[in-house]
């Protein structure tokens, strides 16, 4: 499926919009960006699956909007989280990682983090990968704001939300109210273009349809220590493709996210600087959601969704000094399912969410292969299914004091059963401060490619593991969030986390390859954050400290010590010019093998135009200002244990809405 095909559609949309779109005058779009920055977001819909004010909610949370994304020039998901205490984020030429709270082992697939878009699970079945760095399934023009929601969450989500739930919230048709054209040009020939449109119309129809490609040639020369320096194999290619259509209380909405990644680094039995070495992702999904609000007080969100991700590589490797053969890897996962969820408020002070999930991944395919001459090494294809149920219970004891308790039951056919409470109690003894005393479990299921993957290259054999357990991690957090004056907020948030039964892969002295439960983890910190605003300026600074010990690591990879996060905007000219500036200090870390990669602090600056023509919009960006030389932890097996990053670059945005 081409762009071009895509880009044409969406054109003909425009055409049937115009001709069916009714005339009579709706309000004028709001042009004044400072409220959407300003304004409280006084609720949050995440933490407890219907809106609540921020400081009822039972967690530590961020929330970032539209607006934000805009002035501090955030290309990724995966960026965006990395400016907040607590998270990092890493880059190995292939994905980009986020880790939370001292856990960030290089190669993990983000698979202990729940990522929703529009309450929607984008972890995939297969791995639990979840794309957030260029393979993420929505461009970042498209979002509205994001919820991010700390802590362990399974007692209303079920797998994978062990150390926090991110929401994605993308926009609506009545965001945009027009079309909006968007081009980026990059350092490292990079390239991107984006079409949307959005409207709102009076007879309450809704609708909301992009799409974009995006290309870099990425760097040109890599070294990599101990293997030579990777010319021309840094390639990126994406496209996506994302809709939304609402009616009344049904919302119809779906994306397609295809990207093609070439590895500088190679991989496992390739030849190192061997070209058209490639990951290559495709994800989609379609989602059916129903919201409705009875009289009474009572609540029914239903939803039924299908999903899809799939995956290939070409691998080549020398079998002699004259002949290369190409490894090939042909994945496929597939599911659907549904949700239904009933709310009620009883006596005036209890507010009971009952909830039930079933999913049903009915192709679990996993395959490896020589092409030319064609030998298969691995053909695994399986079907599982999933079933959860949940209670929540908010009890308003006093007007100033409530306990949330709840658990979720979820039923797997390979391991069987797991129960996860959580359990909230909040206070607050005056206005502005806010005591937030809370306990949860979590847990990640054992995925497809750890439980049931075999393949026999004599290289690099694996073997599935069936009787894998679930991870799961047992978190005692306290959250104190002050009100220091009508400018700033304070919050400082000390946390323990206890992690058993983690899976991780074991290389035996045979060779073989298999995942264990084979270790334990422990981590606690600090973490502070000083939120401020003053007319059109915004801030936040933030420390974080934490400590971690992971089961099989003399020191736990990828987890500094120390993190100082500074982000600040403010006008340069009236509300035309805005400046955005983020600076980031990260303290030493370990890598998978033990050494030590330098601490460092890296400087973006951004500058944002608009108003000066109706609907044009100008965004100028440079990244790692003073072009600090660092590196990241490599992701396990590659033979690097570090991986470069990239130095000073510029990113320059044109977007015009009409």
């Amino acid at each position: 499926m081409s762009i071009y095909r895509i880009l044409v559609a969406i054109s003909y949309c425009f055409c049937l919009s115009a001709q069916a779109e009714d005339t009579t005058p709706l309000p004028a779009k709001a042009t004044d960006e400072q409220d959407l920055l300003f304004s409280e977001l006084p609720s949050v819909f995440t933490a407890s699956r219907h809106e609540q004010p921020v400081t009822k909610a039972p967690a530590s949370i961020d929330i970032i909007n539209s607006e934000q994304i805009k002035r501090y020039g955030w290309r990724t998901v995966s960026a965006m989280l990395g400016s907040l205490p607590g998270f990092i984020s890493t880059y190995d030429r292939a994905y980009h990682h986020n880790g939370v709270r001292g856990f960030a082992p290089p190669g993990d697939y983000n698979t202990r983090i729940l990522v929703l878009i529009d309450g929607h699970r984008v972890n995939e079945s297969l791995q639990d990968y979840a794309g957030l760095g260029q393979d993420f399934l929505v461009d970042m023009e498209n979002i509205e704001r994001v919820e991010v929601v700390r802590g362990p969450a399974s007692s209303l989500y079920g797998s994978s939300a062990l150390f926090a739930v991110v929401n994605v919230i993308t926009q609506r048709g009545r965001d945009l109210q027009g079309v909006r054209t968007s081009a980026d040009l990059a350092s490292y020939g990079t390239h991107r273009g984006q079409l949307s449109y959005g409207k709102k119309f009076a007879n309450g129809l809704e609708t909301f349809l992009s799409a974009s490609h995006y290309h870099s040639d990425g760097r040109e020369n890599l070294n990599f220590p101990g293997l030579g320096t990777a010319h021309n194999l840094d390639e990126d290619e994406v496209q996506r493709v994302h809709g939304k259509l609402t009616w009344e209380d049904f919302t119809f909405s779906g994306s397609w996210m295809s990207r093609k990644k070439y590895l500088p680094t190679g991989t496992t039995g390739t030849t190192f600087g061997e070209p058209n070495v490639y990951y290559h992702d495709r994800r989609a999904y379609a989602d059916l959601n129903y919201q409705h609000h009875f009289e009474g007080d009572w609540a029914v969100t239903g939803r039924a969704f299908w999903d899809s991700y799939e995956f290939d590589d070409d691998l080549p490797y020398q079998l002699s000094a004259s002949q290369t053969i190409v490894n090939e890897d042909r994945w496929q996962g597939q599911w659907f399912g549904g949700e239904l969820l009933l709310s009620h408020t009883f006596f005036d002070a209890h507010r009971l969410t009952l909830g039930s999930e079933f999913r049903h991944n009915y192709q679990e395919l996993m395959t490896n292969q020589d092409v030319n001459p064609s030998y298969v090494y691995a053909n695994n294809n399986q079907s599982t299914s999933i079933v959860g149920v949940y209670v929540q219970d908010e009890w308003t004891i006093l007007d100033n004091l409530s306990l949330q308790a709840g658990g979720r039951y979820d039923h797997y056919d390979n391991f069987g059963g797991t129960f996860n409470p959580r359990l909230g109690l909040i206070y607050e003894p005056r206005d502005g401060t806010t005591l937030k005393l809370l306990y949860g479990t979590a847990f990640r299921a054992p995925n497809a490619f750890e439980t049931a993957y075999t393949c026999c290259i004599a290289s690099t054999p694996w073997i599935g593991n069936s009787s894998l357990r679930p991870e799961h991690i047992e978190t005692y957090e306290i959250v104190w969030e002050q009100r220091l004056n009508q400018y700033f907020d304070l919050r400082v948030s000390p946390y323990y986390n206890r992690l058993t039964d983690l899976i991780s892969l074991r290389i035996a002295d045979t060779g073989v390859r298999q995942f264990q439960n084979q270790g334990n983890a422990e981590a606690h910190g600090l973490e502070t954050q000083l939120k401020g605003h003053y007319e059109n300026i915004e801030g936040r600074l933030s420390h974080t400290y934490q400590e971690s010990r992971i089961g099989g690591y003399a020191t736990s990879p990828n987890a500094p010590l120390h993190m100082i996060k500074l982000n600040l905007s403010a006008p340069l000219w009236q509300d035309k010019l805005f400046a955005g500036l983020e600076v980031q200090y990260v303290s030493s870390r370990a890598t998978t093998i033990g050494n030590r990669v330098s601490n460092y602090s890296i400087t973006n600056l951004t500058l944002l135009s608009r108003h000066w023509l109706p609907g044009l919009e100008l965004t100028g960006g440079l990244y790692n200002l003073f072009d600090e030389h660092y590196v990241d932890p490599a992701s396990p097996p590659l033979s690097p244990d570090v991986i470069s990053q990239d130095g000073r670059n510029f990113r320059v945005r044109m977007s015009y809405e009409f």
